[in-house]
């Protein structure tokens, strides 16, 4: 039974490589918005953020951080989805809103 748990944990899936020097989505703050421009990580993980609804091209927001900065609530196709920091870190974004 080990045996094959293992073999799971070792195979080496493909990796989605995001743009260099981009902004993430764990960069912004409270309150802006921003259009996904790429989502890197494993096919595992960006299918299960397509299922959430989070899309390329889609508009989110920042809406607030857990106290600790981790996880962060998104404003997606209006509902609310909460995100850890290591995941939004997986996700390139471009700026649309600036919270000044």
């Amino acid at each position: 039974m080990f045996s094959r748990f293992k073999n799971r944990m070792n195979t080496t899936a493909p990796r989605h490589r995001l743009t260099q020097g981009g902004l993430r989505l764990s960069d912004l703050r409270s309150g802006e918005k921003a259009r996904i421009l790429e989502i890197g990580g494993s096919e595992q993980f960006r299918i299960r953020l397509m299922e959430m609804g989070l899309l390329v091209n889609d508009i989110v927001e920042v809406d607030k951080y857990a106290p600790l900065m981790d996880p962060m609530e998104l404003i997606v196709k209006g509902y609310h989805l909460s995100l850890r920091r290591m995941d939004a870190e997986k996700i390139a974004v471009e700026l649309i809103e600036r919270n000044e």
